[in-house]
């Protein structure tokens, strides 16, 4: 009797388990929640639709009768940094092509050109190098810590969206309080990862709601080209870029951490119009 329930335990488990695992890419049609808000706060999503490996991200695509949602989450370190020098673009083909020509596109966040400099070189880098000296006496702990905090204070500082591709409004940025409806906000939670909302209006996209079937996608992370010239030995500690030892950006892995900052990951999928 015992082998039998000890039988069925273990199936149940293997069961949870197999339930837990996500598809790489989207494929089912979901429904917004009726309490969503744009804050940066995903307590209203039931976990996510697919994790995907080439971004390293958890996502999930939603729609009502009004607009079309974004939810990610990035937890790895290397991700972060990444979202947070070059954004990430989302592109919505309403043709059903993988094509970001035909598409409507959303970038965020939008670091300013003045402070990414500062933090791959010029002044800044030069006091974080200085600073960097006595990071011995810090424990990873706190030196995650510091970073988390730089970030909150980034992301916070941000107050525009980049937007292209529709035809009612110029290619350009915009306030983060604009007049067109496009909501983006992203936040650091507690455990340092990455949470990011954003809502895109069907009326801009010049799509009628009552024929939206499926449509095309992408989620790409931008990097940064100018991540080249960045000085990885002084990264780990300074501006919301380090992370201690997480970061991967000393000793051997510097090389493969700095390319990857510079190349653009992305990936396409097609979301079905949940009615």
């Amino acid at each position: 009797m015992k082998s039998i329930y000890a039988s069925l335990l273990f199936t149940f488990l293997g069961l949870n388990v197999d339930a837990q695992k996500l598809p790489d890419i989207q494929t089912a049609k979901i429904s917004a929640p009726a309490s969503v808000r744009i804050d940066g706060k995903i307590q209203e999503w039931s976990g996510f639709a697919a994790e995907n490996k080439r971004t390293d991200l958890f996502y999930t695509l939603a729609n009502d009768d009004k607009n079309l949602y974004l939810v990610i989450k990035a937890s790895n370190n290397e991700t972060i940094t990444k979202i947070m020098v070059g954004g990430i673009s989302f592109t919505i083909n309403t043709k059903g092509k993988k094509k970001v020509e035909d598409g409507f596109t959303v970038t965020y966040p939008i670091v300013a050109r003045s402070n990414a400099q500062n933090r791959f070189g010029g002044q800044g880098g030069q006091n974080r190098q200085r600073m960097g000296q006595n990071r011995t006496e810090q424990t990873p702990e706190q030196r995650d810590s510091i970073t988390l905090a730089q970030r909150k204070t980034q992301l916070a500082a941000i107050k525009e969206i980049k937007i292209s591709g529709f035809k009612s409004i110029p290619d350009s940025l915009v306030s983060i309080y604009n007049e067109h409806g496009i909501k983006a906000v992203g936040k650091m939670d507690e455990q340092g990862a990455y949470v990011y909302e954003m809502a895109v209006p069907f009326s801009i996209m010049d799509v009628n709601v009552g024929e939206i079937k499926e449509f095309a996608y992408q989620i790409k992370l931008n990097g940064r080209p100018e991540a080249a010239n960045f000085n990885m030995r002084t990264n780990a500690g300074g501006g919301g870029f380090g992370g201690g030892n997480r970061g991967n950006f000393g000793g051997g892995n510097a090389n493969t951490a700095r390319q990857d900052l510079m190349v653009a990951t992305d990936f396409w999928g097609k979301y079905i119009f949940q009615k």
